[in-house]
């Protein structure tokens, strides 16, 4: 199995926010740097820079993984999810013992179980699970989409992600100073009829379930980034990164406009950088240089084993190293190259983002917003 993006436009919002990059770009506050940091730096070679993906679903001990993480400089954060497929204790015990054996090299994010919601003293429940995985070496936790989307209640309702239930939960996090990822929504393709040119129609026109348009039974997409953003207002000491941009990858300006009022919102561009080369790379580029602490790196990676009938062979492990490998690079060669190149079939611009951008971006966010180890 070789999958490297999960499954993966906020249009309520957006007439609000018209022009809101171009304008903050142009008007600096306290709560955002001045634009552009390390101007007329030079990035550097691939292999100089420390790399973090704060994004993976690696679930098996790989040493050919491990040799090529070593040899490009990266270092990578595992992610348990979800909470209701029934493998939350195999995930977890997976990751621990990755991080015990290559602590140079992995970190993890812990989830929760969502299967018991509706039962008395949940709450406390997952807050001494939590804790066990914190004392077993988590950074960081993850809440997955099925808050919002597939999550019930017992009269029939949607869970959503601000609900009462979770505040106990972020807020111990915010005491334990442990990040909260959140990956809440999809993309707003998911709402939207099938189109052949969006970087999601493979994923919504295989994976129908997951497609939203004309299902009005499901809470739309604005409803749930709105939640998410409650959660923000609820709990300003909860560090919260918004996983996959955010599920604003159509707006830069709707991404800008949160980095600008909630100053404990983040992001990362796992299984997005696509997304982001749909747009016209000044742009792109203007966001970075006006949130260089805001925005870390990810990929999406994904290789679990425990969820196959029969094992994996060595062609295929070997495969997805090549092809994480081969990933790695087109990402950093987007980000730090100058002139123009084909990503995923499609002509881009080169971010050329300078060298204080990219390490902030690639490793710096990492280790003040996760303490990533190492």
């Amino acid at each position: 199995m070789l999958r490297l993006t999960r499954r993966d436009a906020l249009t309520t919002l957006a007439g609000g926010m018209a022009g809101t990059l171009s304008i903050a770009c142009r008007n600096p506050s306290p709560r955002a740097p001045a634009a552009n940091p390390g101007a007329g730096e030079t990035a550097p070679a691939y292999g100089e820079i420390l790399k973090f993906d704060i994004h993976s679903h690696v679930f098996e001990d790989l040493p050919a993984l491990a040799d090529m993480l070593r040899r490009n400089n990266f270092r990578t954060m595992n992610i348990c999810n979800n909470g209701t497929d029934g493998h939350l204790e195999t995930m977890h015990r997976i990751a621990i013992d990755l991080c015990g054996k290559y602590p140079d090299l992995f970190a993890f994010a812990s989830t929760f179980d969502l299967t018991r919601i509706n039962q008395p003293g949940y709450t406390g429940d997952v807050i001494r699970w939590l804790d066990g995985t914190f004392k077993n070496g988590a950074v960081a936790t993850k809440i997955w989409k099925d808050v919002g989307l597939t999550v019930k209640k017992p009269d029939g309702m949607y869970f959503l992600p601000d609900d009462p239930i979770f505040d106990p939960i972020y807020a111990h996090l915010a005491k334990r100073g442990k990040p909260l990822l959140a990956h809440l929504a999809e993309p707003i393709a998911a709402w939207l009829p099938l189109d052949p040119k969006s970087p999601h129609h493979h994923y919504y026109s295989t994976h129908p379930e997951w497609h939203l348009y004309g299902k009005p039974e499901y809470p739309s997409h604005a409803a749930i980034i709105a939640a998410r953003d409650h959660i923000l207002e609820k709990h300003p000491a909860l560090t919260l990164i918004g996983a996959h941009l955010g599920s604003l990858e159509t707006d830069l300006d709707a991404i800008a406009q949160r980095l600008q009022r909630y100053p404990n919102f983040n992001i990362e561009c796992a299984a997005r950088t696509r997304d982001l080369t749909r747009h016209r790379s000044e742009k792109v580029r203007a966001l970075f240089m006006r949130y260089p602490d805001r925005i870390l790196y990810g990929l999406d990676g994904a290789w679990q084993p425990y969820l196959r009938d029969k094992p994996p062979t060595d062609a295929e492990r070997q495969a997805y190293i090549k092809r994480l490998d081969q990933r790695y690079r087109q990402d950093y060669d987007y980000y730090a190259g100058s002139g123009t190149m084909q990503y995923d079939g499609w002509p881009v611009e080169k971010l050329a983002l300078p060298r204080t951008v990219l390490e902030k971006f690639y490793n710096q966010n990492a280790r003040r917003l996760i303490a990533f180890p190492g």
